[in-house]
């Protein structure tokens, strides 16, 4: 079994290193401490008090792992999770592991699996170092997680991703009943050819949004037309593209995945000669500030991002102080979005 002492000859550093590292106490460098957790991750070394089924004491901590704090939707969620924290008599402490920056030259996907769980790895350990309680994973994006070894040993909640197999409770956005709500307000306003801008084929948002828009359709007996559904990128300039090609089809509207696509086809729209919200309808999701400042100021669904933030710290809390919760079954709970209407439906 590989001891403390053989971890500091590895990484060239002394036992007294190694061990104040592991117990949260170091003021070593960066570079000394991402040694020690690689070398500790490499070999598989657990100190005894990470050991799974020992008791654990409450330390009254609550570690926030964030895969990108740059992502629009996580400081909502992380500012939340930190407000309960402070309210319930417990320290939060961040981890941004600040995936985007990391990789977005390498033309890999943020939720490809093998990455995400190396990137993952020292930042578990990390929480565990410093003798967390409990880790928050907030998720930058629409992917499954599967980054938490089975033999772990603390609790986990996840954040705005879904955990695979259900394997951990998570909290999520209710991203069918989101678009569901909006279509059948188009629809109900008079709107029957709503054309819709995707994000990424295979994203979690996006399949759950096209369902609910599916569903709302069938329920109101309208076609689904798969040529008035183009899939895009999340990007303002693939919403302009996909927007001209809609205009070129007939729709009466056109719902875009996200704001920043909105944007985009606010540009196509003025490009032919067109004005929002009179001659043709566009609605976003998301609820960014961006929507507010648009002309005409854009209809939207608001993320609950706030509310998403809270109940994963009271779920993280009743893991740690209630038994029965913490062996109930995991599950997903979605919490409903709120359709904004502001100018641009005609």
């Amino acid at each position: 079994m590989i001891t403390v002492k053989e971890i500091a000859k590895m990484c060239n550093v002394s036992s007294s290193t190694v061990s104040n590292i592991l117990n949260g106490k170091s003021n070593m460098s960066e570079e000394t401490k991402r040694k020690v957790l690689e070398a500790v991750e490499k070999t598989g070394y657990r100190p005894n008090f990470f050991a799974q089924g020992m008791r654990r004491q409450n330390n009254k901590c609550i570690c926030i792992i964030a895969e990108e704090l740059l992502q629009f939707s996580t400081p909502p969620i992380v500012e939340a999770i930190m407000g309960v924290c402070e309210s319930r008599g417990y320290r939060s402490i961040l981890i941004n592991m600040s995936m985007y920056e990391k990789w977005k030259n390498t033309g890999v996907s943020l939720g490809e699996e093998k990455l995400l769980q190396a990137n993952t790895s020292p930042a578990l350990l990390e929480a565990q170092a410093m003798r967390a309680d409990g880790v928050i994973y907030v998720a930058a994006h629409g992917h499954v997680l599967d980054v938490i070894p089975s033999d772990y040993g603390i609790p986990v909640v996840f954040a705005y991703g879904p955990a695979k197999n259900n394997d951990f409770k998570s909290v999520l956005i209710d991203d069918y009943g989101g678009s569901k709500l909006l279509t059948k307000y188009l629809i109900d306003s008079g709107h029957e050819r709503i054309g819709v801008i995707t994000g990424k084929k295979d994203n979690l948002h996006t399949v759950e949004r096209l369902k609910g828009y599916k569903k709302a359709l069938k329920d109101s007996g309208i076609k689904y037309d798969d040529e008035i559904v183009l899939f895009a990128d999340w990007e303002r300039e693939a919403g302009k593209e996909c927007a001209k090609k809609l205009i070129a089809k007939g729709v009466t509207t056109i719902w875009c995945m996200n704001d920043l696509m909105a944007a985009g086809a606010y540009d196509a729209v003025k490009e032919e000669g067109l004005d929002v919200g009179k001659d043709i309808s566009v609605f976003g999701f998301d609820d960014r500030d961006i929507a507010e400042y648009m002309f005409p100021k854009l209809s939207t669904c608001k993320l609950p991002l706030k509310e998403i933030g809270e109940m994963s710290a009271e779920y993280m809390i009743k893991e740690i102080e209630d038994e029965d919760f913490r062996n109930s079954p995991a599950k997903s709970t979605k919490v409903p979005c709120k359709i904004i209407l502001r100018d641009s439906i005609a």
